[in-house]
């Protein structure tokens, strides 16, 4: 596939070593100083090059939008007309920010919207999909899951069924197991497992470097459930 990647900061960045190992073509851009990309761009090879907003968002048949939340909208106009049509996976968390630069989660915010659906308004002739918000990024590659027995899936949501095809490939491509949870509407429900990440990294393990060590996935039963009569 040919894929944009707006904006290659540390989530855009892993999934890029591991698209550009599975045979697709990137174009990557950085919402911010373009000269951090240049060593990324040296590990990446020929399969990779740099390019601005816009002309990521033009090559890309599908892209990243792995923007910091409080730039969405700047990044979008950046983009213009070259989104339309396209499939657009975005990574982001509904974040807002102190006067003192510390980041929380927006509740008011989260009760009633996501970041997905915020997106899916502003960008009307695309086929947005949310997914890989949930891992921190240095869990985003498959070496820090090779001695766990369980790694963890990758959940999205989107109206757009082929647009989740292709989404489910992509998070196969980069080492995990896509988990469908619906609707884009269901946007919300991931977006709030993060909430529910950090209170058991905070509350269970003081918080610390667990922050970056807890991921969620769907566990099967094997070899199954033990079934009883019913006591009434």
């Amino acid at each position: 596939m040919k894929i944009g990647i707006l904006n290659t900061g540390n989530i855009g960045s892993r999934l890029a070593r591991a698209w550009v190992k599975a045979g697709h073509e990137l174009v990557i851009a950085k919402d911010g100083e373009a000269k951090k990309l240049e060593p990324l761009l040296q590990e990446l090879g020929g399969k990779a090059r740099f390019g601005t907003i816009q002309e990521a968002a033009e090559f890309g048949d599908v892209i990243l939008f792995s923007v910091y939340w409080p730039r969405a909208k700047a990044v979008v106009n950046l983009a213009g007309n070259a989104l339309e049509g396209k499939v657009v996976i975005e990574t982001m968390n509904p974040l807002a920010v102190t006067d003192k630069f510390e980041h929380y989660h927006d509740l008011e915010f989260m009760r009633d919207n996501s970041t997905a659906e915020v997106l899916q308004t502003l960008l009307p002739n695309t086929r947005v999909v949310k997914a890989f918000n949930l891992l921190a990024s240095p869990l985003l590659e498959v070496a820090a899951w090779s001695e766990t027995s369980v790694p963890p899936g990758i959940f999205y949501a989107t109206d757009d069924e082929s647009a989740g095809e292709i989404t489910r490939t992509l998070i196969a491509d980069a080492g995990f197991k896509p988990l469908n949870v619906g609707a884009l509407k269901a946007a919300r429900t991931i977006e709030q497992a993060g909430v529910l990440i950090h209170k058991v990294a905070t509350l269970e393990y003081g918080g610390g470097d667990y922050l970056n060590r807890l991921a969620i996935t769907i566990v099967e039963a094997n070899p199954g459930p033990i079934y009883r009569e019913r006591v009434v």
